[in-house]
């Protein structure tokens, strides 16, 4: 996918040249839409399997974005190439064990430390699609304090090498292939550079991916439906 240039074409936004040198030899960068996007994970849901296709675009597919939209420059600069080429992956980490769908209460903190030049992650991430082999984690994490709600919500891009992150694969009824992961942070120490967008303002960010874009990622195709074999979680 990366080697072919397909993931490049898969975030819903321009086709970034000047991140990876590989193209897609049927459509050009310039002609590159939607319509290619969605005609790409059709034919990759031909597999009849929904963890199939989120394994290999869904992580990516929703993780990636708020990197290159709201990422400092030099962050992407250094970590997208790996991530177009297919050497490196990445997901996105909100739901937690006690915070599901309300991502405004979620409690994974990051706090300051006394030097203002690294957050210290704590907490917990529950059904992490491709977690378990992904290298880097676009994670919603607490800045603020436990009362602010939304107004308390960053976004931080954690990276796995960086120590004190551990995963471990979910034992799920279906799509066992997507790679659904719990994920543990334990006195992360992240580097400032690495907050997406502003601090505080996260919230706002997480949900501003190209709308149309993000049901090509999340929607159950309907070729999934005739030989579908689990439930997904």
């Amino acid at each position: 996918m990366g080697t072919r240039g397909y993931l490049a074409g898969l975030m819903g936004m321009h086709y970034p040249t000047e991140y990876t040198d590989n193209r897609i030899k049927s459509v050009a960068p310039e002609k590159w839409d939607l319509f290619h996007e969605m005609l790409l994970t059709d034919e990759l849901s031909r597999a009849g399997s929904g963890g199939f296709v989120w394994n290999v675009i869904g992580g990516f597919g929703i993780g990636c974005p708020p990197l290159v939209k709201f990422g400092k420059k030099e962050l992407v600069k250094r970590i997208l190439p790996g991530i177009l080429n297919g050497d490196k992956r990445i997901c996105l980490a909100i739901t937690e064990p006690d915070a599901g769908s309300d991502v405004a209460n979620l409690g994974c903190e990051a706090v300051l430390s006394e030097d203002g030049k690294h957050y210290i992650v704590n907490g917990e991430k529950k059904w992490i699609t491709n977690g378990i082999w992904c290298d880097y984690f676009t994670t919603a994490v607490r800045t603020g304090t436990k009362e602010s709600g939304m107004n308390g919500i960053s976004v931080l891009l954690i990276e796995r090498d960086m120590g004190g992150v551990s995963t471990r694969r979910m034992d799920c009824q279906g799509v066992w292939s997507s790679g659904t992961t719990y994920v543990t942070f334990e006195d992360v120490k992240v580097p400032v550079e690495n907050l997406i967008g502003k601090e505080n303002k996260g919230f706002k960010g997480l949900f501003t991916f190209p709308l149309p874009h993000y049901p090509l990622i999340l929607t159950p195709n309907p070729r999934f439906f005739p030989i579908s074999n689990g439930i997904t979680c």
